[in-house]
């Protein structure tokens, strides 16, 4: 081990300084140096007054104070997040409360919470002054998430509960337009239904009217009952000789007798008015007139019949040479319900 050799303690001369503690208090006056009457160059490195060099130790008897530390900047705090976070949550919550907005109020909340998170452990680390604003921006961050939520709830149902009215009105005016189209096709069925009862009814009547005119188109010697009992029936003509002194006939003509019977089979009277001349026709459908010879034989039907009675109308007439077939028309009824029957056939 090297033990250090003591300084030297003879006596310094006057020319030589003092040797001196470098870390001895200083005394009242040492080591100031008077102010510089000017500017001058900093002394070089080992001249008296001078800072040692780096890396050597003062020199014997000259003062040093070791340099004072730079205070360093204080960092800024990170407090941009919390900010973005706060305005992010009040856009969020404002959105939110526009229902028709509601679409885009989730990603600025979303942001703000995300923003509040970060700015939040900055504030935890020291880094951020704005722990107030952060938390903020995450409380309103989530308040956003969940007023979207809800309107997107409530427009969703809103949504549907339209739709089941609409889908609710679509059934009922389906249900209402198929009733009505029912209906319709019930009354269509109904009017077709009345339509054909009208036609078949019509149809009955042209057969039955058909009938009854076939029924009044007759030979001679068949028998028609009007609907109120009168039973008529004419016989086939028969040849007739006229009185000469009363009505002289053409020389070529035919005479012959028609013979008509009336029966009243009703419970009622029956008058007679205005049948009692048939009309004869001939084949060509010429009238022909008849003849009056004044005697007996010929009768007219006048007057009425009691119920159960019968009258015999007998009449003549000529016919023009080569007929060899006539029509006798007999007519009865009063008004719109006057019937005529007919009766055709040859001469006999």
């Amino acid at each position: 081990m090297t033990v250090p050799v003591p300084p030297d303690s003879s006596p310094q001369s006057a020319e030589e300084p003092a040797a001196t503690d470098p870390w001895a208090p200083l005394t009242p006056g040492q080591g100031e140096t008077p102010a510089p009457a000017s500017v001058t160059a900093p002394a070089p490195a080992g001249a008296p007054g001078a800072p040692p060099a780096p890396g050597t130790a003062p020199a014997p008897g000259v003062p040093y104070w070791p340099p004072y530390p730079m205070p360093m900047p204080a960092p800024q705090p990170r407090n941009g997040l919390g900010i973005a976070a706060l305005v992010l949550g009040i856009v969020g919550v404002v959105l939110g409360l526009v229902v028709i907005l509601f679409w885009l109020s989730w990603l600025p909340a979303l942001l703000a919470v995300v923003f509040g998170a970060i700015g939040l452990g900055y504030a935890r680390k020291g880094t951020a002054t704005n722990r107030g604003m952060a938390l903020a921006g995450v409380i309103l961050g989530v308040t956003g998430l969940l007023v979207s939520v809800g309107a997107g709830v409530l427009v969703v149902s809103r949504v549907q509960a339209v739709n089941e009215e609409r889908r609710a009105e679509a059934d009922a005016a389906r249900a209402r337009s198929e009733a009505a189209t029912k209906a319709a096709q019930e009354r269509a069925a109904q009017e077709k239904q009345r339509i054909d009862a009208e036609l078949k009814r019509i149809e009955a009547e042209k057969e039955k009217a058909a009938a009854e005119e076939r029924a009044r188109h007759l030979s001679f010697g068949q028998t028609y009952t009007y609907g109120d009992g009168l039973k008529v029936t004419t016989a086939a003509p028969e040849p007739y000789s006229p009185l000469l002194t009363v009505y002289q006939p053409p020389k070529d003509a035919t005479i012959v007798q028609l013979r008509i019977t009336v029966v009243n089979t009703g419970s009622q009277e029956l008058p007679l008015n205005g049948s009692g001349l048939p009309t004869v026709r001939d084949a060509k459908g010429a009238l022909l007139f008849s003849l009056s010879d004044g005697s007996d034989k010929l009768k007219l039907i006048t007057g009425s019949l009691a119920p159960g009675q019968e009258a015999t109308g007998v009449y003549a007439y000529a016919l023009p040479n080569g007929t060899d077939r006539i029509s006798v028309e007999f007519t009865y009824g009063l008004l719109l319900q006057r019937k005529t029957v007919a009766w055709t056939g040859p001469i006999g």
